[in-house]
This record gives structure tokens, C-alpha cells and sequence, in this order.
């Protein structure tokens, strides 16, 4: 299937794949050519996309999304996030810091408003660890 992520600073992926695992508020659905026509959230979390069948998990290509719209087709998916970090734009002490200080947001949240920013900032702080530490997994 034809897979496009899309982030408010351009395009982060467009090619094919044959499985993308998707953060959706209801949790990561995996979806493949022909999957029925869908428009979905997607939630802040880890998007994973496998080029080929026999794409081992180690060569998943990881990206952080901060949530967003995904929409099927059944032939193409389509991924619109404000915000979307590939795993070379990361690196594990940066996020391990960018955590402390989402969690300290969320601490120090006075409102309502501001205690649902500060869970969203923190919901994608995990997020880029988590690539982070995916990346240096699969590359040491």
C-alpha cells in the first residue's frame, strides 16, 4: 500500500509499505493494503512502518507523532500530524531531558486546560524516548 506522514514542516515518509502500526486513542492498530475505508485520531505515540513483509522488527522505520488524522482508502493511508520526529532527529539524552520537563508540566499544571496540554506534551516526550531507544537498539 501507498503510505504518506505528513507533518506541518512537509512530508516525513511517502512510499510504499506493507504494514504501518498506528497510536490511535483506542490503542495501535496495524493497518494493510485493502483495510477498510477509515478516518481515525491518531493519539501522541510511536507510528512503525514495515517496508516489506520480511522486514525483521529491528528494521522498522520509527517516527514519534504528537496524535493527528489518519485516513484509509484501502490502497493508501494517509497520516497528518503537527508533529512528527524521525529517530535520526533524536537522541536519548535530549528526550530523556524533554521528559523530565513534560513531567514537570504536568506537575505544575493550575488548570484543566493546561493538565490536558501538559499529558499531551508528556504523552509525546515518551514517545521520542521511545524511538530513541528503539534506534539505539536496532543501531548500536
Amino acid at each position: 500500500m501507498k503510505f504518506q506522514l505528513v507533518s506541518v514542516s512537509g512530508m516525513k515518509y511517502d512510499g510504499d509499505a506493507y504494514e504501518v502500526l498506528v497510536p490511535t486513542r483506542a490503542g495501535t492498530i496495524a493497518v494493510f493494503e485493502h483495510h477498510m475505508p477509515l478516518i481515525s485520531a491518531g493519539a501522541p505515540g510511536v507510528l512503525s512502518v514495515r517496508k516489506k513483509q520480511s522486514d525483521r522488527d529491528d528494521a522498522l522505520l520509527n517516527f514519534a507523532v504528537n496524535g493527528g488524522i489518519m485516513e484509509v482508502d484501502g490502497q493508501t493511508l494517509r497520516f497528518l500530524s503537527e508533529e512528527v520526529t524521525e529517530s535520526d532527529e533524536l537522541s536519548e539524552k535530549e528526550a530523556e531531558a524533554a521528559l523530565a520537563r513534560a513531567q514537570e508540566l504536568v506537575k505544575n499544571a493550575g488548570s484543566r486546560v493546561a493538565m490536558e496540554e501538559a499529558q499531551r506534551v508528556l504523552q509525546h516526550s515518551q514517545a521520542k524516548l521511545h524511538v530513541a531507544r528503539l534506534k539505539k537498539r536496532s543501531h548500536p
